[in-house]
Parts: C-alpha cells; structure tokens; sequence
C-alpha cells in the first residue's frame, strides 16, 4: 500500500514536470515564430513594403503580444497608413496606432530608446489629431524617469516653448496694423469682440516664458532657446500698451538677442578651432 501511493506520488510529480517542460518549450517556440515574423517585417518594411511589413508584425503579435518592438513596429505600420486617410477612418486608424504605442510603453523595461520612440510617435499622434493638450502631456512625460538626460530635457522644454510662442504669434498677426512701421506696436484687442484672443495671447506667452526658462535652467547655453525667449519677450511687447514697460520688454529682448548672437559666434569660433586641433593632429605623422 506504501509503494503504491510512493509510486503514484512518483508519477504525479513526473507528470507535472513534464508538462511544465512541454508548456515551456510552447513559450520558447511561440517566441522563436514571433521573432522570425518581426525579423521579416523589419526587412519588408525597410524596403518599403508597409502592408506586408504590417501583416508580419501581426502575425508576431499573434504569437507573441509581449513583445514591446513588435508594438513599436506595428504602431509604425499604422502611423503611415492614417496619414493617408480622412475623416473618421483616419482617426480610427490613428486611435489604433496610440494603443499599439501606449501598449509598447506599458512592455518596455529599462530600455530608454524604445521609451523614448514610443513617447515620441504618441505625442505625435496627438499632434496630427490636433489634440494640443495630449501632445503637451505626452511630450513632457520625456522628461521623467531614469531615461530623461539633460539634452532630452532640455530640448523637450524648448519644444513645448516653441509651440505657445506660435500660439502666441497666430493671435498677434491677426491684429497687426498694416500700416504701422513698427512690427512689435501694441496690438488692440480692447474691446469685448476680441477679449478671448487676449486672454488666450497672453496665456500662451506666459506659459511659453514657462518653459523656455526650464529649458535654460537646465542648460544655460542652450543658444536658440535664448533667441526664442527674445522673441516670446517680442510677443509680450505686442500685448503691452504702456510706453515705459514697451521701452523696458524693447531693451530686455534686444539684450537677450546679443547675449544669444555673442554665444553662438563663441560656441561657432571653439568649434572651428577643434576642428583644427584635431586635423591637425590627424595630419602629423605616426611614430
């Protein structure tokens, strides 16, 4: 009776880890079909072939949807075919290829350039669909995280910067004066026709003062960002009506420009004088 229930114990154990050994080797041929499939759609999609580069990352994910590059992939597959529809099939298709990327996003560990494309391709998307919002908080998640280097964020800021001035710059054309020598006269939106478009100008030049500071805070160089802050410096001239602060934004953007000009004549001057160095190092002989 004791063998008997020792043998069957016995057999029980060997049935349980033969099937784990057969469950493993499924995963282990699952992920090898995957990865021949994603290998083959690389290659279509490298030579231009999108729908049978799309049908292989599909197939992949039907045998593998833990796979972040095959999300990546056919997130890609995706963008190019809704940026050639309209309407509601575009947004349908666009919808679609944020998920493949949020999903990729949700799968990708300790892999900063995979992250950082995902991130990329959402904000985007929401910037085709012309939904501001969601490109704002998508494109700032780059600068979170373990994968977030100065020059990431940096840019990133300077990017969400760039975007209020041009909100800003709609407004203040559409109320320049034609026939005023000044580009940077007070723009007259002072009366209840026009109290939104002031409302939305001025916001959009101080969160654009916002960012561009964050990106000069975390790099002080950062040449273009400097210029870019005249500019928004520009924009807020155009919304102030008092002559004295007119004079004070004119002296202070006027500041930023050559402190920005003298940077990036220095930054030009250390370059060629590297580029020199190391021809010259390159021209002298060995041993």
């Amino acid at each position: 009776m004791r063998v008997s229930r020792t043998f069957s114990s016995i057999i029980g154990a060997s049935a349980i880890i033969a099937l784990a050994m057969l469950n493993s080797g499924c995963d282990y041929t699952r992920k090898v079909i995957a990865k021949d499939k994603l290998n083959q759609g690389a290659i279509s999609y490298n030579q231009g072939k999108t729908k049978e580069a799309q049908q292989y990352f599909r197939d992949a994910l039907s045998w593998d949807d833990s796979s972040a590059i095959a999300h990546l992939f056919y997130g890609a597959t995706l963008v190019k075919d809704y940026k050639n529809l309209s309407g509601d099939e575009r947004k349908k298709v666009a919808n679609e290829a944020l998920q493949m990327y949020k999903r990729a996003l949700e799968l990708t560990t300790n892999n900063c350039r995979n992250t950082d494309n995902a991130l990329l391709y959402i904000a985007s998307i929401y910037e085709d669909l012309e939904e501001r919002e969601n490109w704002r908080e998508w494109i700032l998640k780059r600068t979170e995280g373990d994968c977030a280097t100065k020059d990431l964020k940096a840019t990133t800021y300077y990017t969400v910067a760039v975007k209020f001035w041009e909100c800003a710059k709609t407004q203040t054309d559409r109320y320049q004066e034609k026939s005023s020598q000044d580009p940077f006269h007070y723009r007259n939106m002072d009366y209840p026709a026009a109290q939104a478009d002031k409302q939305k100008t001025e916001e959009c030049i101080t969160k654009g003062l916002e960012y561009i500071d964050k990106a000069l805070q975390v790099d002080p160089e950062y040449v273009q960002a400097m210029y870019y802050r005249s500019l928004l410096y520009r924009q807020k001239q155009m919304m102030t009506k008092e002559e004295p602060k007119r004079k004070e934004i004119d002296a202070l953007a006027k500041k930023i420009t050559d402190d920005a000009s003298a940077l990036e004549k220095k930054k030009e001057a250390e370059a060629a004088q590297k580029q020199k160095q190391e021809a010259e190092a390159a021209a002298k002989p060995q041993g």
